[in-house]
């Protein structure tokens, strides 16, 4: 009996936290899909030498601890490391994967302890991870879109900076100076960068990589393609920061038109949970079958799968984008 409700209880915590997370986290701001950009990038990226990607890999293993060192040689933990530099956290590799299983082992010893059926302490330890993938990708999203909100004004500033005959390199350093995080930071990494005798295109394209939104995609298009080919970049500039303004304008007035699609969405999926904890309140004993038939923990899976997809089908339905 105290081993079902207690899974029921978990389960029931499990599914408002992951179709909620399937919900709140934002369209804008999110990682670039942007097909003609993308590719433009991996064509120029293809033609850097040897000798400049080693000289890349080799500054930014530079940067890492001995033990994220010998983390990133696998792939999973790599790409893992791509995550946290995305989300801008300012732990190491190592000290994320300490703490995680740390606080996901305690809760496991805690569930054992109480006497839990064992499948409900592994739950809890996975449990920790997943709670650590969706913060990750939730810092991430926000990060990007202050990002891109950041953006126009910087390119001002480089715009102005070039018109006074001013080098892009003393742009950069400008834009790193005066500019809050995130921006201020990478305009300042990619000043670095150029400062100890990188090439602009590599340190353009470090750049985009740690920012991969279509605002930097275009910007870094715009700054290579003037490299490639000539022509006046102050110009090219005020046109990428004027179109990035109306794309950013535009975006606003999408989300402010999708509120109230977003609120009905809150309140198709919730309306079950609320539901369950009214009637728990008002009139306990029509709940109990969910405890005691084992048929009530079958039909409480189905129902958290498909409120799952209901919610990602409603999330697909009213995020655009731009």
């Amino acid at each position: 009996m105290w081993s079902n409700t207690t899974l029921f209880f978990i389960l029931l915590f499990l599914s408002v936290f992951f179709i909620s997370q399937a919900l709140i986290l934002p369209a804008a701001g999110q990682k670039s899909k942007h097909r003609e950009l993308t590719k433009r990038l991996k064509a120029t990226r293809s033609k850097l030498d040897e000798e400049s990607r080693n000289l890349l890999n080799e500054h930014y293993l530079a940067g890492l601890s001995p033990y994220d060192k010998a983390l990133v040689e696998v792939d999973a933990f790599a790409q893992m490391k791509k995550l946290t530099e995305l989300a801008g956290l300012k732990y190491s590799l190592s000290q994320i994967l300490i703490i995680t299983f740390s606080v996901g082992s305690i809760g496991s010893l805690i569930s054992i302890l109480s006497g839990q059926l064992w499948f409900v302490s592994v739950s809890v330890f996975f449990s920790v991870w997943f709670l650590l993938y969706f913060i990750i990708n939730k810092k991430i999203s926000h990060r990007l879109s202050l990002f891109e909100e950041q953006l126009p004004d910087a390119l001002d500033i480089i715009r102005r900076m070039l018109q006074a005959g001013q080098p892009l390199v003393q742009a950069f350093s400008e834009v790193g100076n005066e500019m809050p995080a995130p921006i201020g930071v990478e305009f300042k990494n990619t000043f670095n960068l150029m400062n100890y005798g990188y090439d602009l295109r590599l340190a353009i394209l470090q750049m985009a990589e740690r920012s991969p939104t279509v605002s930097m995609l275009a910007f870094s298009s715009a700054v290579l393609l003037q490299k490639d080919t000539g022509g006046n970049l102050s110009e090219n500039l005020e046109k990428v920061s004027n179109v990035l303004r109306a794309r950013f304008k535009l975006s606003r007035k999408i989300k402010t038109l999708s509120a109230e699609s977003l609120l009905s969405a809150w309140i198709l999926v919730l309306a079950p949970f609320l539901l369950f904890a009214a009637l728990s309140i008002i009139k306990p004993g029509y709940l109990e079958p969910f405890y005691t038939d084992p048929s009530g923990l079958t039909m409480l899976s189905y129902g958290v799968v498909s409120l799952f997809f209901g919610a990602m089908w409603i999330r697909k339905v009213i995020s655009f984008e731009v």
